[in-house]
């Protein structure tokens, strides 16, 4: 992870919570399908009887700026009445303030696609300052709902109303606002704290062992380890130790879908025999097939193109690297120069098959 991204990880750590934003218009209720219903723009007044008033569903799709909170609040009552709600917000859309919170939170399981996103802010009252009882509903509600008390806490009355902290999917995954299932237990938000306080202490993890790895001490020894060409040797990158103990990580079903991601990509550019994981495969499984995830995951299309080039395809690869770094840029407005050197191996080698 570069510096930009760890100094926004970092400013996340004094931040949370909740506004009101105003709108022209109401609330829009539409069926995506039978199960599926989407609700986007503003939260105006009477939206929460609307809402209430529509048949069941099971999926909850948002994209909203906002808006009053106490119809979002009886809207999560409402949620929780129905029972067995799942919140998502999908790629290109963003659940900002009462969007994220309550509505968001309030899902039984709950995931922002890549590309999508989460906004997070503070309350506010009518002269604009923090409003702690709003602040106190939301957290309440939130808590309620899984969210670590913890990071609540660390981040709930840090943000200025008039502020808006963006959370990608990875963030929110990361920060426990994220629950794939039911059964998930990966969203506690730990990962995230020490991963800030690791950064901002200028610290070190402890190298990778058997007995020591999980997915933080993954993601965070695989950015100091150098990076596997296809020219490269065997013992270059991990060491063997991390490769095997990470690998365990990554095909655990319990270690968060983003975090399995990243992981699973740092060790196709870095390890040689990796292939034997069949890389590419893992990272659909753990998606779930789901194509909508892949193609809006620039690490994911980076994970497909590595396999391509390691198999012997650098043709296909170069498309896929192609697309991985216009997603990078479209969802960081840069991509990472790495990733561009693997497209530019990639093409090397596609036009020595010519």
């Amino acid at each position: 992870m570069g510096g930009g991204e760890m100094s926004r990880r970092t400013a996340i750590a004094a931040v949370f919570i909740l506004a009101t934003v105003v709108g022209a218009d109401a609330m829009d209720f539409s069926w995506r399908n039978q199960s599926t219903l989407r609700a986007s723009g503003p939260i105006k007044k009477g939206d929460a009887a609307n809402f209430a008033a529509l048949p069941k569903f099971d999926t909850l799709e948002l994209d909203s700026p906002g808006g009053l909170v106490s119809e979002a609040l009886a809207m999560a009552a409402n949620m929780d009445k129905r029972g067995g709600v799942r919140t998502v917000v999908k790629p290109g859309g963003s659940c900002a303030s009462a969007c994220a919170m309550p509505l968001f939170v309030s899902g039984e399981t709950r995931v922002v696609y890549m590309g999508g996103r989460l906004g997070i802010h503070s309350c506010a009252m009518p002269d604009g300052t923090q409003s702690p009882e709003c602040n106190t509903a939301m957290a309440a509600n939130a808590f309620a709902h899984g969210v670590p008390w913890g990071v609540i806490e660390a981040f709930g009355n840090q943000t200025k109303p008039s502020d808006m902290l963006w959370l990608t999917a990875e963030d929110a995954e990361c920060w426990g606002l994220m629950r794939w299932s039911r059964d998930d237990s990966s969203h506690n938000g730990i990962a995230c704290f020490l991963q800030t306080l690791l950064t901002k202490d200028k610290r070190r993890p402890p190298e990778v062992t058997a007995t020591n790895a999980d997915y933080l001490q993954c993601r965070m020894n695989a950015r100091t380890s150098r990076t596997y060409v296809t020219t490269g040797l065997s013992e270059q990158g991990f060491s063997h130790a991390y490769r095997q103990a990470c690998e365990a990580v990554v095909a655990d079903l319990k270690t968060p879908k983003y975090a399995a991601i990243d992981i699973l990509m740092w060790l196709t550019l870095s390890d040689p025999n990796i292939t034997a994981l069949k890389p590419g495969t893992l990272m659909i499984r753990i998606l779930g097939a789901d194509e909508a995830q892949v193609v809006n995951c620039w690490k994911c299309l980076t994970v497909g193109a590595m396999s391509l080039l390691m198999s012997g395809h650098p043709k296909d690869a170069v498309g896929m690297f192609q697309r991985a770094v216009n997603v990078a840029k479209r969802e960081t407005s840069s991509a990472p120069s790495w990733l561009k050197s693997r497209l530019d191996i990639a093409k090397a080698e596609a036009a020595k098959q010519r």
